[in-house]
């Protein structure tokens, strides 16, 4: 039985320990173990526990429980009380969702001022097999079966499982042999919850059909070979995204739809995440769901253009021009009817661009945070006030060179990026959809910019605001 903390030689040997103390057997074991291998290697160790405002009166004791061991043991303990029903109820999060959500807030705040880069959480084995069993019933894939890592990267530091494997009567009969005193969340007792039943009923039938602690060693040889199946496959398909594309210039179909569906998909999850850039804590939260990934595969496999599809984070699949595209969807898009534009500034796409009119035939100098994209000089003259500003649409042409020409052969011409294309403004005038200048690419006959006379300066400007898709390259 594991009797001293062992770490991966990966993770610092010597490095200040936070435990997330909740003040019951496993983390108490934790604590008294983080203790000894604080004096031996001489690392110091800290302690943090979050009051979740849920248990009333018994959370109030476990709070002084973990005070009064803390002083015993001459750990520093950091403490915090929230409203965790409160906040999911904001939220609309579940109570346990949001409770892990702002534990972990918690212990980076923590881990960030004092800086400590190890977090030891209490995780174990019968978590293990009941994180396996619960994800199983939603069907996850190979990622989700990974389970519970051993470590994992967080957004300040790394999170540390000693106790992983550890079952849980391993724990309990550890605190017995060391005197080790702790405290029972009753809540552990309630059938209603899931894990509870799958603790009280499932393992014990489970270890039946074999041993004490069976289905636990199962469970953590389960997950690791997921995870290491995983973590290939998202490797070879890291190397296709990165020889293919930028976020922004989506994935080919031919290629998407040549590969083996592990590949493709994990193709597109990857697009996905560089996309919205939402690994924070990189552990795969917010990811896309097996339902998505297969919805995906088979908007790919049909390959019909301009087929869509919305995906979480407010962001959406579409399929153009040959590619896959995941883009994110404007929470303010641009109008669908022309803006008039006057001198002075006019907001486009939510404040993510500014269309700027001024007089003479340099732009005005850009004020902090903001990006000159392309700027235009007109005759003032020819073109009274106001222009107007609208999306392109379907069909629209420029008259350039003496020629009508259709505006989506010039973007691509111009390499002008799927996701800008439908982004940027079409700058017209007369009645408002009349094409006159569509930035960086073509302007309309006829309107060359005046030797002398009054003269119209359009410039398009990139804000603080923007996005990292919304750049020509």
């Amino acid at each position: 039985m594991l009797l001293k903390l062992q770490f991966p030689p990966d993770i610092p040997q010597n490095a200040p320990l936070l435990v997330a103390y909740s003040g019951g057997a496993d983390s108490s074991l934790l604590l008294s173990l983080a203790k000894a291998y604080g004096e031996t290697h001489q690392v110091p160790v800290f302690a943090a526990h979050l009051h979740h405002g849920i248990r009333g009166e018994e959370a109030d004791r476990d709070l002084d429980f973990c005070r009064r061991t803390a002083q015993v043991l001459g750990i520093p303990l950091f403490e915090k009380r929230v409203d965790i029903p409160a906040l999911a109820l904001a939220s609309g999060k579940s109570l346990e969702t949001e409770a892990r959500e702002q534990r972990y807030a918690f212990f980076r705040e923590v881990m960030e001022a004092r800086e400590i880069p190890l977090l030891l959480t209490a995780h174990h084995a019968d978590d293990q097999l009941e994180t396996l069993l619960f994800r199983f019933l939603r069907g996850s894939g190979t990622k989700g079966m990974g389970g519970i890592p051993e470590t994992r990267p967080l957004a300040y530091g790394i999170a540390v499982r000693p106790l992983l494997s550890l079952t849980r009567a391993e724990i309990l009969e550890a605190c017995r042999t060391l005197g080790i005193s702790y405290v029972t969340d009753s809540t552990n007792e309630d059938d209603f919850a899931a894990r509870n039943r799958i603790r009280k009923e499932i393992t014990p039938l489970l270890e039946s059909l074999s041993d004490k602690g069976i289905p636990q060693q199962a469970a953590g040889r389960l997950s690791r070979a997921a995870r290491e199946d995983d973590d290939c496959l998202t490797r070879l398909a890291e190397a296709q995204v990165n020889v293919l594309t930028r976020p922004d210039e989506g994935l080919p179909l031919s290629t998407l739809q040549s590969q083996h569906p592990a590949i493709a998909k994990r193709m597109m999850s990857i697009l996905y995440d560089r996309v919205t850039a939402h690994r924070d804590l990189r552990d795969g939260s917010g990811t896309l769901s097996a339902v998505h990934l297969e919805a995906l595969q088979e908007l790919v496999q049909k390959g019909l253009p301009e087929s869509s599809l919305s995906l979480p984070r407010n962001t959406e699949a579409r399929i153009r021009d040959g590619r896959l595209y995941i883009r994110p969807v404007s929470d303010d898009p641009a109008p669908l009817v022309p803006v008039p534009l006057y001198e002075g500034d006019t907001p486009w796409d939510g404040g993510q661009w500014i269309i700027r009119i001024t007089n003479g035939q340099k732009p005005p100098p850009l004020s902090d945070g903001e990006t000159l994209l392309a700027t235009a000089a007109f005759p003032a003259d020819k073109l009274p006030l106001p222009l107007w500003a609208r999306p392109r649409k379907a069909g629209d042409v420029i008259q350039n060179h003496g020629m009508h020409k259709k505006l989506k052969k010039l973007l691509c011409d111009k390499g002008v990026s799927p996701y800008l294309r439908d982004r940027l403004p079409l700058v017209c005038h007369g009645d408002g959809m009349t094409p006159l200048w569509y930035p960086t690419v073509a302007f309309a006959d006829g309107f060359p910019p005046p030797s002398e006379g009054q003269t119209l300066c359009v410039s398009i400007i990139k804000t603080k605001i923007s996005r990292k898709e919304d750049t020509y390259e």
